[in-house]
Order: C-alpha cells, then sequence, then structure tokens
C-alpha cells in the first residue's frame, strides 16, 4: 500500500524533502515506518534519537505501535515548544505484545514529574474465553479509520483539560484477538486515587459507546456481532 510521510523542522532539513511517498506492506505500524525511513536516511536514526519526533496520523497524534491504513498521510515533527508533550499517548496496536505497561507507566511518572502525581490507575481488558458458556476462538475488531483515532485523542485531551488528570494513555487492539490476549490499555496518572479512578471509569465508558470500533465475535457456536451495550447478534 502507499503512504505519504511528511517531515518538518530539522528532520525535513536532514531529508532534504518536505515530503515523501513510500510502498509499504498492509499492517505497518508507526515504529516500523521510523524504521523504514532511518533505513533510508541513516542520518535520521541520530536526530531522531536526540530529539524524538511526534508523530500524527491524518492529523491525530498517534503512539508508536499504532497500524497505518492505506493513503494515510503521516506528520513527522518535532516537540512543540510550550505545546504537545509525552503527557497523551492514543493509538491502535496490532499485536497482544505491543503494549509495555511498564514503559508506559514510567513515561507517565517521568511526563508528570512535580506536579504532585499520587496515583497511576490502569485499565487492561482481555478477550473472554467463555461467553453464554460457548467457547471463544477470536475477537475480531473492525475499525472505521481515521475516526476512531481522532476519537481516542479527542476523548484523551477534554479529559486533560478538565483538570482531574496529569497524563492519560489510550491503546486499543485492531483485527484479530485470541482469549486472553489484550484488547484495551487505558492508564491515567492524577493527585489522588480517587479521581484518578473515576477519570479512568469515565475514558473507559465513553471509548466503549464513542469510537467507531467494532467487535465480531467467534465463538464454537456461531459468530456474533456485539453491539450496544454488550448485546450479541448473530451473523447470518
Amino acid at each position: 500500500m502507499k503512504i505519504r510521510v511528511r517531515l518538518f523542522s530539522i528532520y525535513r532539513d536532514v531529508v532534504g524533502r518536505e515530503q515523501i511517498e513510500i510502498e509499504v506492506s498492509s499492517g505497518i505500524s508507526v515504529n516500523e515506518i521510523i524504521n523504514y525511513l532511518m533505513d533510508m536516511y541513516p542520518k535520521l536514526k541520530s536526530v531522531f534519537s536526540e530529539i524524538k519526533p511526534l508523530v500524527l496520523i491524518n492529523g491525530a497524534i498517534v503512539d508508536e505501535n499504532n497500524i497505518v491504513d492505506s493513503d494515510a498521510e503521516i506528520a513527522i515533527i518535532p516537540p512543540v515548544s510550550g505545546g504537545m508533550d509525552n503527557r497523551i499517548k492514543t493509538g491502535l496496536f496490532l499485536n497482544d505484545t505491543d503494549i509495555d505497561v511498564d514503559k508506559e507507566v514510567k513515561e507517565l511518572i517521568t511526563a508528570t514529574e512535580g506536579e504532585g502525581i499520587g496515583a497511576i490507575t490502569i485499565f487492561i481488558g482481555v478477550v473472554k474465553d467463555y461467553v453464554e458458556n460457548a467457547k471463544v476462538n477470536e475477537l475480531i475488531y473492525e475499525v472505521y479509520e481515521p475516526y476512531a483515532s481522532r476519537y481516542l485523542e479527542k476523548i484523551a485531551r477534554e479529559e486533560i483539560e478538565r483538570g482531574r488528570i496529569k497524563a492519560i494513555r489510550i491503546f486499543h487492539r485492531v483485527g484479530s484477538a485470541k482469549p486472553g490476549e489484550k484488547t484495551l490499555f487505558i492508564a491515567v496518572a492524577g493527585t489522588n486515587r480517587k479521581e484518578s479512578i473515576s477519570a479512568l471509569e469515565e475514558v473507559l465508558e465513553r471509548v466503549k459507546h464513542e469510537v467507531p470500533i467494532f467487535k465480531l465475535e467467534r465463538r464454537e457456536d456461531g459468530e456474533y456481532w456485539i453491539v450496544g451495550d454488550g448485546r450479541r447478534v448473530k451473523r447470518v
């Protein structure tokens, strides 16, 4: 598939071009594209290590594990003075091993240093092994992009603006997931446990009801679309 990569500021100077079109395989992640660019332009490796880039897909800030869709526009920018920082990270992930919980917690602590953080609250959703006494084989997540990524970031930014928490992570699974595998990761950092837990619960409900991600449950007794508040409709 073909994607367009735009480079800004110091990264554009290193490459000598503002825009690059590249052919990549489907299911590629942001991190893999970064590595691809460093292979194409070796000087970027030292620059990226010194000045970690922010990556946007179709205008939305995403995590390095985010999966890139066909015809997406990727913007690679340096940190903006007084603006974007490491407080907010959202994205879609393809593989269960993509979420490094310890790494995300450390980043939350670093991003909120000096702000009196007293609680980091985490939710990790996993695929059920049995539903209604039937064995689950896998769960398929169908995603409406780029809107899903934009909604995840919107939810995160609005929660930060409310002032209850200081930093947040929201990562949602796409594609196939087996029983026991991670499907949703949310972590929030707040000054006390009460507000941190309350914010996490609200973010979770908003992700479930506002983000255009659809679930198909494949079980030993058939396939079911999961709609609304967990209602299952048998696939015909």
